[in-house]
């Protein structure tokens, strides 16, 4: 049997949906007692949303 399959295009996920699954790694650490892991991501969802800073010239 052959499966005729499309590839898929690759997209990169929404800012929204990638903070939301940090947040959610980030209470599961949290909850293993990983609150340093907890932490990064936390920071790391927090940085989705940061302004880049501005490039020096």
């Amino acid at each position: 049997m052959q499966f005729h399959t499309q590839p898929v295009p690759r997209c990169p996920p929404s800012p929204l949906i990638m903070c939301d699954r940090l947040l959610s790694l980030a209470q599961d650490a949290e909850r293993a007692g990983l609150s340093v892991t907890a932490e990064h991501l936390l920071h790391l969802a927090h940085a989705v949303f940061d302004e880049p800073e501005p490039t020096r010239q």
